[in-house]
């Protein structure tokens, strides 16, 4: 019999328990294909097993390679045997939703490759999307709307030690906008222009400016606008993430987030990155020391392990201050 579970995934009502208790509501997020589906076995494992957090909901958000009901239904029952079956297991699987994703291409982006000639070429056009979604669509997502945090992971996300506290729930009670585990930065010829672009966007918004001076922002180059592009660019490695949806929502956010997706060969051809992106919109809107947190105390693996360390329980205890300029930091490409 625990081999084939009667899951009620979408209508769970374990899933409406947290937000009932709680001042607020979040999800976890895995973006997940059909071929990254048995490393998203091992990251559900370690989340599982190592996060005790509120049973909020998490979402599977796919695409059309995952169309197919049972391809859906087998990863399910093969997540249930990986977790070891039983009461818990169900109660944990009670929390999935499969969210389907309708990704298209901006109209003024061709279908055809040759045409759009894109740096990023083998990963084309699926990465570019995935990387305008967590940059900007995400916060306009209909499933997204009522929810106050999301935590992201990716299906090679691994938080392979157990956490001495609740990821959302510290984020919450630190009162912060943004959090990250790691700093990196992405090279050169994966964000021609942007260096240009955050440069013309200060000098023509005092607060930005301002913002950036205030949270010690470091101008390649010293700022030379011949040089900047030649260097790399500063990242938050945002396949781990816990961002307050509000916080960028805001009219200022927005209208920064719009001004890049206006022209769609940035992201679509020259691949900037939602991870440069995030980084400098977060360092141009957000207070560094108080609205954003590394999460140092979490043992994480994705690609490696990346950033700085620190005790849980000192992370638990008190809020986190800035880390390190951005230049200190591996480029991941």
């Amino acid at each position: 019999m625990d081999s084939t579970p009667q899951i009620e995934l979408q209508y769970a009502p374990v899933k409406e328990l947290a937000g009932q208790q709680l001042e607020y509501t979040a999800v976890i997020l895995y973006l997940v294909n059909l071929y990254r589906l048995r490393e998203l076995l091992l990251s559900m494992s370690y989340l599982y097993n190592n996060v005790k957090m509120q049973p909020w909901p998490i979402l599977f958000m796919y695409s059309d390679d995952l169309d197919d009901t049972s391809k859906r239904t087998e990863f399910t029952l093969r997540l249930y045997d990986f977790l070891g079956g039983g009461q818990d297991v169900r109660w944990f699987m009670d929390r999935i939703e499969w969210i389907r994703l309708d990704w298209e291409l901006p109209d003024t982006i061709s279908h055809d490759k040759s045409v759009v000639e894109p740096v990023f070429g083998d990963s084309w056009p699926g990465y570019h999307q995935m990387c305008a979604f967590f940059a900007s669509q995400i916060f306009d997502h209909p499933r997204l709307k009522d929810v106050t945090y999301y935590m992201r992971l990716d299906t090679d996300s691994y938080i392979f030690k157990p956490l001495c506290y609740d990821p959302v729930d510290l984020f919450h009670q630190h009162n912060r906008s943004y959090a990250y585990r790691a700093r990196t930065t992405d090279p050169d010829w994966v964000t021609v222009g942007l260096w240009d672009l955050v440069d013309d966007y200060a000098r023509k918004d005092a607060v930005v400016e301002r913002r950036l001076r205030t949270n010690g922002w470091v101008w390649a180059a010293d700022r030379d606008r011949e040089q900047m592009g030649h260097h790399d660019f500063p990242t938050y490695y945002n396949n781990f993430e816990i961002v307050k949806l509000d916080a960028f929502r805001r009219s200022d956010v927005r209208a920064w987030l719009d001004e890049i997706m206006r022209v769609p060969e940035r992201i679509y051809k020259y691949r900037w990155g939602d991870a440069p992106i995030r980084y400098a919109t977060v360092s141009m809107f957000f207070d560094l020391d108080t609205d954003v947190e590394e999460y140092c105390g979490m043992r994480y693996w994705h690609n490696g392990i990346h950033g700085t360390e620190c005790s849980c329980t000192e992370q638990k205890r008190s809020a986190q201050t800035r880390s390190p300029t951005w230049f200190s930091y591996i480029s991941i490409i």
